[in-house]
């Protein structure tokens, strides 16, 4: 019996016929379906010749956009410039970090990375027509699509791993690594509140006045459903990030509670930014309360009540503090 495959190179440099009308130069990138190559020889129409599939390239870009090392590149055949437009051919990964204004990225080129079926998944559409790009919410994870998908009943594909420039708010900065969320106007925000869902991590530091951000899609980070109980409330109406008291520990309304009857979520985990008492510095790992003002204090007599634990270091004068809420926490002697 034959053998089944027979070894011929290691598949690195690939034999290519040139199908187009015009001449591929020594150097221009070529799109190969799924990925693309570098020729390595001028390659006449209709001739063929050697393109290379491995290898680290600088391959001119437009300079609109930027890369975190590691973040997938892509080729526009039109305007012969790299991209991060996700609808163009698949390149490769970025070997350096871009910014913004680069007008070259270094670009380890290769097939192995790209599988966009694993990346994808089908969504059947319910709702409103869906745009290429647009974020698409699931219960506890967002994706981007990767295609028109109609309404009420289209089907089509939408990335749940990548790396995509998308809408932000404008009054925050995020650092390389911050767990991102989408929020109800569907934007990037760091906020964990309910009602936002999880989508990633940031993939590139912002400014806090940038429009938009590099976001790294994941399904782990975690959604905050399992942090919240459903409060009745039984006085005035609580705001959103408000402190809500219960008689040993204090929460945080994840959204606005409407007053006497109405019911709504409360954060009773997590860690906030609250406002505290400027009479008094805090360490990392001091027991806080809230004290009848309903600011954060190291005080824990009556009528004080137990919140958390301090997680960032606060100056005496500094009117906020950084707390994780721990229901738990004992009430000082009386």
């Amino acid at each position: 019996m034959g053998k089944v495959a027979e070894f011929r190179h290691e598949g690195i440099i690939l034999d290519w016929t040139n199908g187009g009308a015009s001449q591929i130069n020594v150097g221009d990138v070529v799109p190969l379906g799924s990925c693309c190559g570098v020729a390595v020889t001028d390659i006449p129409a209709g001739g063929t010749g050697s393109v290379r599939v491995s290898g680290v390239y600088d391959v001119e870009s437009t300079n609109d956009f930027s890369l975190s090392q590691g973040a997938v590149v892509y080729y526009d055949a039109a305007t012969k410039k790299a991209t991060n437009n996700t609808a163009k051919a698949f390149l490769g990964i970025a070997a350096l970090k871009k910014a913004t204004a680069d007008k070259i990225v270094r670009v380890k080129i290769g097939y192995e990375w790209h599988d966009k079926a694993e990346k994808t998944i089908t969504y059947t559409n319910t709702g409103l027509a869906i745009d290429a790009g647009d974020v698409v919410k699931f219960s506890d994870f967002c994706g981007v699509a990767a295609e028109d998908i109609d309404a009420t009943d289209g089907e089509g594909a939408v990335y749940i791993e990548g790396t995509f420039e998308l809408a932000s708010v404008t009054n925050a900065s995020f650092s390389a690594g911050d767990r991102l969320y989408i929020d109800a106007t569907g934007k990037l925000s760091k906020l964990n509140t309910y009602g936002n869902v999880p989508i990633g991590v940031a993939s590139d530091a912002k400014e806090t006045a940038a429009a938009t951000a590099f976001v790294t899609l994941s399904r782990d980070v975690a959604p905050k459903g399992e942090d919240t109980i459903t409060y009745a409330n039984g006085g005035p109406e609580i705001a959103a990030g408000a402190v809500v008291k219960f008689a040993d520990f204090v929460g945080v309304a994840a959204e606005t509670i409407a007053a006497t009857t109405g019911t709504g979520k409360v954060f009773v985990t997590g860690e906030y930014t609250l406002a505290s008492v400027t009479n008094a510095a805090f360490t990392a790992g001091d027991l806080l309360y809230v004290d009848s003002d309903g600011k954060l204090s190291k005080v824990g007599t009556n009528p004080s009540i137990p919140a958390g634990i301090c997680t960032v270091a606060k100056a005496q004068a500094e009117a906020t503090a950084t707390v994780r809420l721990g229901p738990g926490i004992p009430r000082a002697a009386v």
